[in-house]
């Protein structure tokens, strides 16, 4: 079968193979692979923290270029249901789950390009497939830079909150500790939520310890503060906030939970810290 058969021009793809005299197993097969172009839109998007209503339109967007009469999706924070139907076709539905998550803003610009090239007609149905395929598996940093990158987060975060060369260089090692139990946490699998309180317990003993060798109780509070700053849920916070403005409640609320849950973690793995170094260590809580 010739590609040329279902370039896009500047028709939708139902008049255009209509046109053509596209037979009705062709058009069933063409409407699939747009309806799994749109969905592994949609999973990369979500998978990279885009907030649900940039996920929903950009699937809607990429299924109205099929000019069919029914074209819905419906995103939450974990999956996406999207279909497809027509008269003229046998209705397509699909539902995934998207569990993995991760900020990457970058994906997300580089799939609402995908997106507008194609339903502006500058690239087909099966190019736009295999560049969301690229986009799905490409790595853009290795697990170290993003390791580098935890470590200097925590330790620029102490300088700006008024923290010294010396506060600085001990949040450093507080975002080494972060990188160790990440590491060892994802290796036995554990969830988020556990690796974010080890990790804040961790942060709090070494910090009481920090200060009880140095005999200076004043840095623990500005240690501790910039050292948890990369678990700190800012993505979601802001999604949570601009899904409620945009009416989504459901996905709102969920992001808004799922915040709250990790900030408790954080909390609660702080607090427990400080009460064994007072107890162990010595010395005295913020």
């Amino acid at each position: 079968m010739k590609e040329d058969v279902f370039e896009p021009e500047n028709t939708d793809m139902k008049e255009s193979m209509e046109r053509k005299h596209v037979s009705k197993e062709d058009r069933q097969a063409r409407y699939k692979l747009l309806m799994d172009t749109a969905l592994l839109a949609g999973q990369i998007m979500l998978k990279s923290g885009a907030e649900t209503y940039r996920v929903e339109d950009t699937i809607c967007r990429i299924l109205h270029t099929s000019g069919l009469e029914t074209a819905e999706t419906f995103a939450t924070v974990t999956g996406l249901f999207v279909t497809l139907d027509d008269p003229s076709i046998d209705a397509i539905t699909k539902v995934t789950r998207v569990s993995e998550k991760q900020s990457n803003l970058s994906q997300v610009y580089e799939v609402n390009d995908v997106s507008r090239r194609l339903c502006s007609g500058k690239i087909t149905v099966e190019q736009a497939y295999q560049q969301l395929l690229r986009i799905k598996n490409k790595k853009e940093y290795s697990t170290i830079l993003v390791y580098i990158g935890i470590i200097m987060t925590s330790s620029f975060f102490t300088l700006l909150l008024g923290g010294g060369i010396l506060a600085s260089a001990l949040s450093a090692i507080n975002g080494l500790w972060i990188v160790a139990c990440r590491h060892i946490t994802g290796k036995v699998k554990l969830n988020t939520f556990i690796t974010d309180m080890l990790s804040s317990f961790i942060i709090a003993v070494c910090t009481m310890l920090y200060a009880h060798l140095l005999n200076n109780s004043v840095i623990v509070e500005i240690i501790i503060v910039g050292s948890i700053m990369p678990l700190v849920p800012g993505v979601a916070i802001t999604n949570a906030i601009r899904d409620t403005l945009q009416g989504d409640y459901l996905s709102g609320g969920s992001r808004a939970i799922e915040a709250f849950v990790i900030a408790a973690c954080i909390a609660v793995g702080i607090g427990v810290g400080l009460a064994f170094g007072v107890t162990v260590i010595g010395g005295s809580m913020l």
